[in-house]
């Protein structure tokens, strides 16, 4: 359970928690291969992150880790992750007789399923570091038809086996047979049902594309028209359908389907039935605000960015559209106009609208103002059980710290709220928050807790969240209140985040991916805690790139 816990931690890219909770757990001095292997991980996650002299001596470090994992029955994996290890540290020697020695261990490839592939894997690894291209890739292409369907264990050996490329100076177009499939958003006009002629050349144009852009995943709604026709191709192609609703499912079929023609509510239900997930940007009824359908067209394409991510494959954007730039922030133009700004690649299919399609169902506007907003939910793990002479210096020492960090953010938050050891902070830009988010946890970790009485254990939690808000005025106050349920989504993400860390929701993850991969990296977690009348979410390990 410690093992699957830091590991869990190195996964999501909270290195420096994982670490901690390494030692804290007895696994640093444990001779398990396993404890030994995640050891030497943890370092190379380190000099990976690291440069120069610092990178070096990580890497040895590493090495050494992954040299005993080898000699306490860690056997080929251990040696040639030492060999790797050796390399980057800048011993060409060591890491060619590591990998000699792992390509010469005794015993035959393992059979077939993921042992197969990984140990398969690993002979690849030793021959490439060794020079043998041609050997490496026979021996990949043996591996990958061990587990064909193992994509996350291919995504790893593609990053692993690039990043060795990189440091030598080696070709990579050999590693795109462990590439997973695309993942895809998909969009497009609504639109009554068209004659089969017509409908079927579509769906024929649809499924070359597909093919063609290689799609495996594929991330969207759910309405009558070019929706329905893109997730009944990717079905058929086989793929995955993940389907990201604006409103709770009744109000959608209401809005964005059955006004263009009872047919589609049918085939609106079979795809549902058939979707890998389904995912909602809200679950209220539609209350005339259009802002939801664009909020949940860009969580669908933060979701398909973020799977990308994961599986270190490509992300496209493909659509249906007839040319035109139509008024309002959502409908297929927003969308593909929206995903142009991230410089990804896009297919579009030309399409011809002669005559107007069904409109939206009327609704009379909200009457409260509504907002997009990125919240920050922040605890600090220990404040309960501080005595009560403690209190003022956590104040002066802690919430002081917080304070000034705060004022010191290039981009302040628009809504602050706190009480007792808990502060809501809301910011208009995602990346806003999440800069803060990192701040506060850096300034955090310079404060000298002991020399003020305090307990070391003290740390943060910071839970963040993007959705829209109701925008009011506390009647009580008078000051500004950000309301709804999205709050609540940034509320329940705080208790389950590891103390010194930050969690987002998917729904941030994936703006932050889309929009600012340069800057920030969220590993994917889990999922939150069940909780009475709050679904779990998917939450996301924040950190610097």
């Amino acid at each position: 359970m410690a093992h699957a816990a830091v590991l869990s931690l190195a996964r999501a890219g909270a290195t420096d928690f994982a670490r901690t909770e390494f030692v804290r757990l007895g696994l640093a001095v444990s001779d398990d291969p396993e404890a030994l292997s995640l050891g030497g991980r943890l370092l190379k996650d380190v000099a990976l992150s690291a440069e120069g002299a610092r990178r070096r001596a990580f890497a040895r470090a590493s090495a050494r880790a992954y040299v005993a994992a080898a000699a306490s029955g860690g056997g080929r994996y251990g040696l040639v992750n030492a060999a790797t290890m050796s390399l980057l540290a800048g011993d060409m020697g060591q890491a060619s007789e590591l990998a000699t020695g792992a390509i010469d261990l005794a015993g035959q490839p393992a059979g077939q399923g993921e042992a197969g592939y990984f140990d398969r894997a690993s002979r690849a690894e030793a021959l490439f570091l060794l020079g043998r291209q041609q050997a490496a890739a026979d021996m990949l292409t043996a591996a990958v038809a061990q587990a064909p369907g193992s994509l996350s264990a291919h995504a790893s050996t593609l990053r692993q086996l690039s990043m060795i490329a990189a440091e030598i100076g080696a070709p990579t177009s050999w590693l795109e047979i462990l590439r997973p499939p695309a993942t895809a958003h998909f969009t497009g006009h609504m639109f009554t049902a068209r004659e089969p002629g017509e409908e079927a050349a579509l769906k024929a144009r649809m499924a070359d594309l597909v093919r063609a852009q290689r799609i495996g995943f594929g991330y969207g709604g759910l309405a009558a028209g070019a929706d329905i026709l893109w997730a009944e191709t990717l079905l058929a192609a086989g793929g995955e359908l993940h389907v990201v609703a604006p409103l709770g499912l009744a109000s959608y079929v209401e809005t964005s389907v059955r006004p263009f023609g009872e047919r589609w509510v049918g085939r609106f239900e079979a795809c549902l039935a058939r979707a890998a997930s389904v995912r909602f940007a809200a679950r209220d009824p539609y209350a005339g605000d259009d802002e939801v359908f664009a909020y949940a067209s860009r969580f669908a394409i933060g979701c398909a960015i973020l799977r990308a991510e994961g599986l270190s494959t490509r992300a496209v954007q493909v659509a249906v559209w007839d040319g035109r730039s139509a008024a309002g922030p959502a409908g297929a133009s927003a969308d593909i106009a929206y995903w142009r700004e991230t410089g990804r690649p896009q297919a579009i299919l030309p399409f011809e609208r002669p005559a107007p399609d069904a409109a939206l169902a009327a609704a009379s506007p909200a009457t409260s103002e509504r907002g997009v907003k990125a919240m920050l939910f922040i605890d600090v793990r220990g404040f309960g059980a501080l005595h009560d002479a403690q209190v003022p210096a956590f104040f002066e020492v802690i919430m002081a710290g917080m304070a000034e960090a705060i004022a010191g953010l290039s981009a302040p938050p628009e809504h602050v709220e706190t009480w007792g050891d808990g502060v809501f902070l809301v910011f208009d830009q995602p990346s806003d928050a999440a800069e803060a988010a990192l701040v506060l946890l850096e300034t955090h970790r310079r404060l000298n807790l002991r020399a003020r009485g305090l307990p070391r254990h003290l740390a943060l939690r910071i839970g963040g969240h993007y959705g829209p808000v109701h925008l009011r005025v506390n009647p009580i106050t008078g000051a500004q209140a950000v309301v709804g349920a999205h709050v609540v989504v940034a509320a329940r993400i705080e208790p389950d985040v590891a103390p010194g860390a930050a969690y987002v929701s998917e729904a941030m993850a994936g703006i932050l991916a889309t929009r600012h991969a340069d800057r920030f990296r969220c590993g994917y977690v889990g999922r939150t805690s069940p909780r009475k009348s709050f679904p779990p979410v998917s939450i996301f390990n924040l950190s610097r790139r």
